[in-house]
């Protein structure tokens, strides 16, 4: 029986709301089209669910007819882990996007399909910050599984520490709820492993009072090259602290691409606050700058053109505890080496993400399966082109790039925060190096997925 056969059976099933698109239909392809298409899933049907129970009949059905799954908001994951042919279904979440807010009680509860830029626009209407990641097209609840990196951060801590319960669909298709009374020890493995135990339909987070009456404070800062060391050293030293997080950039400056160095800070407060936090990065001597206050529901606007869909965007990560000045000025000239060699390559990016870990750190470290809390900086790097034959080069320009950062740092053992990870790191290189956390992920795995039906996004088992 072919897939479209198999799959008039649940189609009879799905609230009226939702529906299933197939090759050729015209909606088939902007939902299965993904952030960057290398090593992304074929799928052979993508079922649009519009409420929790949608998602748990198809779960079920999947599971009756052996047929593989895999859950998509924002599709943004970048791995190349992905396990999904023409054989197999995506299961859409974006028609179930609600978000409700009750600032009262400082809480809000949103639905497994909303994006950032949603959950930022819904909290700011009802004057409160819910922790969520920087990303506006990017899938709310499936960045906060592998932690969730976020400029409030630096106020509230990481999106897994502000989780209050989630309703989950499980490998069985059951819906149970997951929080500190239920189900606990679930709770643990999804705070930094949840893409191995389910689908998340929707989660209840802390929400706070907004800061300064919602208007923060962002600065462009563009830099000749010649300031590298300088403003790399300079952000190893900077203090961290509450209300700040910073973007510090290798990219090609619009419309033509111009290589530049640019920084991007944000601020959760006011300009003289931001000023003085800021200070030593002022110090330095940009060509351009640009500060001003913003409301908070447009603080993400900085990163959208990087966002578009479409073309193939590998993606390398490395996590640091510190910066290393000459290592920035290696991957600056290899940055450049491939730019030149590949003159459609103009978009692609080094970034430096440098955000407040002290509130992180406040957490008890063994709360969440996230192993990660004493690293401060995340770099990635990613190369768009639209020509699949560069593949090959860029394969082994990514390989050169995490050499570059870990010979330099001293790290004998390689890190990688899971939502940043490329695919072909170890389990340790991306779950920790704690044998007894790998133990107790791996047994829970193995109790609530022991056929592994959420094994396509850096698989435990």
């Amino acid at each position: 029986m072919s897939l479209k056969d198999k799959l008039q059976e649940l189609k009879l099933v799905l609230n009226e709301a939702a529906s299933i698109d197939f090759p050729g239909d015209p909606d088939f392809s902007p939902n299965t089209i993904r952030w960057s298409e290398h090593a992304a899933p074929r799928p052979g049907a993508v079922v649009n669910v519009a409420t929790e129970s949608d998602v748990q009949k198809t779960v079920q059905w999947a599971v009756k007819n052996n047929v593989k799954f895999v859950a998509q908001t924002g599709g943004h994951g970048w791995t190349i882990t992905w396990n999904i042919g023409e054989s197999d279904v995506i299961i859409n979440l974006r028609r179930m996007n609600d978000i409700s807010v009750n600032a009262k009680e400082g809480y809000a509860v949103i639905e497994g399909g909303a994006l950032v830029h949603e959950v930022v626009e819904a909290a700011y209407r009802e004057k409160v910050h819910v922790v969520v990641g920087n990303c506006n097209s990017v899938g709310a609840c499936g960045a906060m599984l592998g932690g969730g990196f976020s400029r409030l951060q630096a106020n509230y801590s990481m999106s897994i520490d502000n989780i209050i319960s989630l309703r989950l669909v499980t490998a069985k298709g059951d819906i149970i709820t997951v929080s500190q009374t239920e189900n606990p020890e679930l709770l643990w493995c999804l705070k930094g492993a949840g893409h191995n135990f389910g689908i998340v339909a929707s989660a209840k987070v802390n929400a706070f009072p907004e800061i300064n009456e919602g208007m923060h404070w962002e600065s462009t800062m563009v830099f000749l090259p010649d300031h590298i060391e300088e403003i790399t050293q300079t952000i190893n030293d900077l203090d961290m602290g509450e209300g700040m997080s910073i973007h510090y950039a290798f990219t090609g400056l619009p419309p033509f691409g111009f290589p530049a160095v640019v920084l991007e800070l944000w601020y959760a407060g006011t300009p003289a606050a931001a000023q003085k936090a800021f200070a030593p990065l002022f110090g330095l001597r940009p060509i351009h700058q640009e500060s001003s206050p913003i409301p908070y529901n447009k603080i993400n606007a900085a990163l959208d053109r990087g966002q578009c869909k479409g073309g193939f965007k590998p993606t390398w990560s490395v996590a640091l505890e510190k910066l290393d000045p000459k290592a920035a000025r290696d991957l600056w000239k290899h940055f450049l080496h491939f730019r030149l060699r590949h003159p459609s390559s103009k978009n692609s990016v080094v970034m430096f993400e440098c955000y407040a870990f002290g509130k992180v750190r406040q957490v008890p470290e063994k709360s969440a399966s996230f192993p990660w809390r004493n690293l401060n900086f995340h770099i990635c790097a990613s190369l768009f082109y639209t020509d699949s034959a560069i593949d090959k080069d860029a394969n082994a320009w990514g390989d050169k790039f995490r050499q570059i950062l870990q010979e330099a740092s001293g790290m004998r053992k390689n890190k990688v925060y899971v939502n940043y990870a490329t695919g072909d790191e170890s389990l340790e290189e991306i779950y920790g190096y704690d044998e007894d956390q790998l133990k107790r992920l791996r047994a829970q795995k193995a109790a609530w997925d022991p056929d592994g039906r959420f094994s396509h996004y850096h698989p435990i088992l």
